[in-house]
């Protein structure tokens, strides 16, 4: 039996909700073990809920408290599977009780951990001991893993343990067959003649949304955002609630995500090199925009701005509300459509890079 975990909804995470398709597809065996922390999202079959309540984005003792027990459910659910188990863990506190009970259990059990973010280089504003714990988990994970999935080739320096030989790559890249779904909507667009940028995800503050918010509130170009998360974040989206430049959709299924994107004209991937972690940053945005056929602004410095300014597939800009500006009013539409066109041709290297990792790798090392 396959144990997919995931410490959200599953629904509104694309990259698990990939491999999810992807079993049901292939009829398989499976359980699902999530954590929809407010408790308002759709049901899914075969699937076992933590029934904590917590916030997103939460910090301090609560944030530990909640994550704590989050992994102590894990723990108690695999234990009570009566089956030997391929577990496909995503991300690190799903990874680590996974593999404790692994290394507890006398059944034959496959790890598989899905390296979504390497989360010690996440970690640098807490103290010493909360980076050392950390470390620990990522240590245990890696050595009783299994197999290890990065997001990036690039992501293989982050990890500071020898994998060689047991890792493979999937990229965050839709997995969508058609792209008819992308329709023009009037009710993405706005009354005026100003560009608009599209960011469409989680909402933390350390990905320069505030100054994403604030540069549309002046009026310096438009805003469709979709998403859920920080509380700050969130009070800024309420306090420009009436702001004739924005549009915000609260929180969206994938798909209308990508639509909101294919009906804007720039795609927002903006990340604080504050945290050593988005220097490696894989964003969804940076293969969204092929998909939908759009320019993207991002981060300069970081391994994704290297690659948007590598393919000619966009801007890489400093993190303040004033670079932002400048570079939104230097843009053309001509240019930007030259921009668009060379994301559109980039996707036909991609679009099936999904469903051939999954089918080729995969699904053989999850025995399907």
């Amino acid at each position: 039996m396959i144990v997919l975990i995931r410490c959200n909804d599953i629904i509104s995470d694309s990259r698990t909700k990939k491999y999810l398709d992807f079993l049901v597809q292939n009829r398989a065996d499976y359980r699902i073990i999530a954590w929809d922390r407010i408790g308002n999202s759709e049901r899914l079959p075969h699937t076992i809920y933590c029934p904590v309540k917590s916030k997103y984005n939460q910090g301090g003792v609560a944030a530990i408290i909640d994550r704590l027990k989050w992994m102590w459910f894990i723990l108690r659910t695999l234990c009570s599977f009566k089956a030997d188990l391929h577990i496909h863990a995503c991300d690190l506190d799903a990874a680590f009780p996974a593999a404790v009970y692994k290394m507890l259990s006398w059944r034959k059990n496959f790890l598989l951990f899905d390296v979504f973010d390497w989360i010690s280089d996440t970690l640098n504003n807490q103290g010493r001991i909360v980076s050392w714990a950390f470390a620990v988990m990522e240590w245990v994970s890696v050595r009783l893993s299994d197999h290890i999935i990065i997001c990036e080739p690039e992501r293989i320096s982050q990890i500071p343990y020898n994998i060689d030989g047991r890792y493979s790559v999937l990229q965050n890249i839709p997995s969508f067959a058609q792209r008819d779904f992308l329709v023009e909507k009037t009710e993405y667009r706005f009354s005026n003649q100003l560009l608009t940028l599209a960011y469409v995800g989680n909402f933390t503050y350390n990905r320069c949304l505030a100054e994403l918010i604030e540069g549309a509130a002046k009026g310096c170009f438009n805003l469709n955002i979709a998403g859920y998360g920080d509380a700050q974040i969130m009070d800024l989206l309420e306090k420009n609630s009436l702001s004739p430049h924005i549009h915000f959709y609260g929180k969206v299924l994938y798909q209308e995500g990508l639509c909101i994107q294919y009906n804007s004209d720039i795609i927002y991937a903006m990340y604080s090199k504050v945290t050593p972690n988005h220097f490696y940053a894989a964003p969804n945005k940076y293969y969204e925009a092929m998909f939908v056929g759009k320019p993207i602004i991002t981060t300069k410095g970081i391994i994704t701005a290297e690659k948007v300014e590598k393919n000619g597939l966009g801007y890489s800009i400093e993190e303040t509300v004033e670079d932002l500006t400048r570079l939104v009013d230097s843009l053309t539409r001509d240019e930007l459509k030259q921009k668009a066109a060379r994301s559109a041709e980039m996707w036909m290297h991609y679009r099936s890079a999904t469903e051939d990792y999954l089918k080729t790798v995969y699904s053989p090392m999850m025995n399907l």
